[in-house]
């Protein structure tokens, strides 16, 4: 006679369902993108490890271009083909050595155009997100940086973290680019910078892409065939006014802690920012502007190429 199938309580069976879903949907949302992730924290794991066991400079830097260029065969692979006519690709980040400034940038392929006026960084979106969500814990990180990439793009941050190199961006206005079926674009015109911009104009275009599971930021050089913006400049320079007063009183203190060094600073981010404004203002309906979005398209349609 054949024993009946012993039945689990109603509560345990759904319990060990979901448990049983959960495991297969984990292994089924693993795929090459989290594979290339997990290889590179271990490799960089491996890296700390050694430099903390007083492995020598010379051998560190071996390993860890052997890191990369294993790093870069799976990165080649990830993003599949892309050609772009007078570029030149090479992996990002330049180390994985931790504390060295080229290895905070995203994974991915960072394409310089022969001129050297251009440079785009593709990544793919999964890679891109991980790394993003690493920046967002960073020590005085712009919350947007936590919000997910559309949401980051609209934080200077976004753009010194991902191509900035040593200069930092600073956004003059947001740029009217077309977005084709299926991806988002965002584009902007800017400076980047050692120094807080005062009365500077802006020199480069930057532009951000997600499509097909990639994700593109860009900068480009941009001549806007002007000197100079009167009115900005006169903006700037009644707020500027306001800094070097501060300044001067400060320094006749001779005192370090006078308060009036940090409303300098803060007048001097003021300025900074009325110049911007003020830009922003004068640019609508003028052919600079148009030039600056058809420099941003034209990056675009290089983000586009496959």
């Amino acid at each position: 006679m054949t024993r009946p199938a012993r039945r689990l309580p109603i509560g345990t069976a759904l319990v060990l369902a979901l448990g049983l879903a959960m495991a297969a949907a984990g292994q089924a949302g693993a795929g090459p993108a989290e594979d290339y992730i997990a290889a590179r924290d271990k490799a960089v794991a491996a890296l700390v490890a050694a430099e903390k066991a007083g492995t020598s400079p010379e051998v560190l830097e071996k390993r860890d271009a052997a890191d990369r260029k294993a790093l870069e065969q799976k990165m080649r692979a990830l993003i599949g083909p892309l050609r772009m006519k007078g570029f030149t690709a090479t992996f990002s980040p330049g180390t994985l050595l931790e504390g060295n400034i080229d290895s905070g940038g995203p994974d991915g392929l960072l394409f310089a155009h022969e001129d050297s006026s251009t440079y785009l960084l593709v990544s793919p979106e999964p890679v891109f997100a991980n790394w993003l969500a690493a920046r967002a814990k960073g020590e005085g990180a712009a919350p947007a940086l936590s919000r997910g990439i559309a949401a980051a793009t609209a934080s200077d941050d976004f753009y010194t973290l991902a191509i900035g190199s040593e200069a930092a961006f600073s956004r003059y206005m947001d740029l009217p680019v077309t977005a084709a079926e299926g991806e988002t674009v965002r584009a902007a015109i800017g400076l980047f910078s050692q120094d807080l911009p005062a009365n500077t104009l802006p020199e480069s275009v930057v532009v951000t892409r997600v499509a097909n599971g990639r994700v593109a930021v860009g900068t480009s050089a941009v001549e806007l065939g002007i000197t100079a913006l009167p009115a900005c400049d006169k903006a700037w320079k009644a707020a500027d006014a306001k800094t070097q007063a501060l300044r001067t009183a400060a320094e006749k203190s001779k005192n370090q802690d006078d308060p009036r060094w940090a409303q300098a600073n803060s007048a001097e981010v003021d300025a900074s920012l009325a110049f911007r404004a003020c830009f922003a203002k004068e640019a609508a309906g003028k052919p600079f502007l148009a030039a600056a979005v058809k420099r941003a398209e034209a990056l675009l349609a290089n983000a586009r190429s496959n």
